[in-house]
């Protein structure tokens, strides 16, 4: 190609790249302005999790403790709830009579029976036959109210039984009275231990219209529920003397309701086999094996051996 068709094309291609630019950047121009608004659309995706990390945090927040109106917070409702405490099991340790050297036997004719006939000689005894949770402010032993007595001793242990006059009566009414009986005592006597003994079975034919053994379980189970196991502890001795049908053994009783003489004595063996030691300082290492020697559990209270049927009479 001559030289000056090669200048020819140079002037042509100049004068068309001078025409055309304008119009070539006026289109990238255009380009670049619609890019810009598809990127910005692209943002919020880009933010969406940041958004739902956002969305969970205020979720979880809304699981925070609330406060109630009286300033307390409540559990998160996602929050497994605390389990109530348990009430520590009764370390039942076997002892002598002399456990019972500072204590008062409060009850009816039963109490009366352990006071004649068992072998616990050094407790006190406030009884009497038809003694009730009714009448016990008013009533006398010894020329002395049930308040006089706890007025005028210190004792370490108190046992109450009371209910079988009272069982065949309404038992909201029973346990009322029977509640007020042993919050005076707990008053009376702060530092003293307090065994709520379970009123004994009557045989099957003892049973009568409103004493029954079924309503006798019922009144026991309502007297159980007085017990802390700290300070007041419930204890039942028909265990022991119960026939399989849950009755007092007829063999055990004349009267149907009433264990015979004899075997009071093992009544009073079973509550030293059943008895809760005072809290007292660290043990010296003597007593610490004192007591590993004896039968310290924390079962149910123990059943001793059931009497053998032998003909005795409570005269």
């Amino acid at each position: 190609m001559s030289k000056l068709k090669q200048c020819i094309y140079t002037v042509i291609l100049l004068l068309t790249c001078l025409v055309a630019s304008p119009y070539i950047y006026k289109q990238i121009w255009k380009d670049s302005e619609l890019v810009t608004p598809k990127a910005a659309a692209k943002e919020p995706s880009a933010a969406a999790p940041a958004a739902e990390t956002t969305t969970t945090a205020s979720q979880e927040s809304t699981t925070e403790a609330q406060p109630t109106s009286e300033g307390e917070t409540t559990a998160p409702a996602t929050q497994e709830q605390p389990t109530e405490p348990t009430t520590s099991p009764v370390n039942w340790v076997q002892s002598g009579p002399e456990y019972f050297d500072d204590a008062l036997f409060i009850g009816d004719s039963r109490t009366v029976g352990i006071s004649n006939y068992g072998t616990l000689k050094n407790a006190d005894y406030f009884c009497d036959i038809g003694l009730s949770a009714y009448k016990i402010d008013n009533s006398y032993v010894n020329g002395k109210t049930i308040w006089e007595f706890l007025s005028g001793k210190k004792y370490g242990k108190i046992y109450v039984m009371l209910g079988i006059n009272e069982v065949g009566n309404d038992f909201e009414y029973t346990v009322a009275a029977y509640r007020k009986l042993v919050d005076g005592i707990r008053q009376a006597q702060p530092d003293a231990l307090i065994y709520l003994q379970g009123n004994l079975h009557v045989t099957t034919a003892g049973q009568t219209q409103y004493i029954t053994n079924e309503r006798i379980d019922i009144l026991n189970s309502r007297i159980q529920e007085l017990a802390d196991n700290k300070k007041t502890f419930y204890i039942c001795v028909n265990g022991v003397f119960d026939d399989e049908n849950g009755a007092l053994t007829a063999d055990y009783a004349s009267d149907g309701v009433h264990v015979l003489a004899k075997y009071y004595a093992t009544w009073c063996d079973w509550l030293c086999q059943n008895t809760v030691a005072p809290s007292a300082p660290a043990a010296t290492e003597a007593a610490k094996t004192e007591t590993t020697e004896a039968s310290t559990y924390t079962s149910e209270p123990a059943v001793t051996t059931r009497p053998q049927n032998e003909s005795f009479s409570n005269q």
